[in-house]
């Protein structure tokens, strides 16, 4: 099943929270899965297994000691694709 998800990392006690943010994108850009970087988080589309995958390699990832994780899974048969979503402003 295709899903789409939005996915926030947010480190916590880093000096530079930003390179832990763009080392958390890579992961999602190296991930495959059609992607979308916004200003609060980063929009991935593809098969539940592939995301599911790639919030585990965050997940195990080191990037920071200490950070939250963020996710709202949008899961459906007739979903509209996150590229529909935003058309209309685009």
């Amino acid at each position: 099943m295709e899903i789409s998800a939005h996915i926030q990392y947010i480190p916590l006690r880093e000096s530079e929270p930003m390179l832990a943010v763009d080392k958390a994108i890579t992961f999602i850009v190296d991930s495959g899965l059609n992607y979308e970087v916004g200003p609060f988080g980063t929009a991935v589309e593809g098969s539940e297994k592939e995301v599911i995958a790639l919030l585990q390699k965050l997940l195990a990832s080191h990037i920071s000691t200490e950070y939250l994780i963020n996710v709202q899974f949008h899961v459906g048969e007739d979903k509209l694709s996150n590229r529909d979503k935003v058309a209309k402003f685009r």
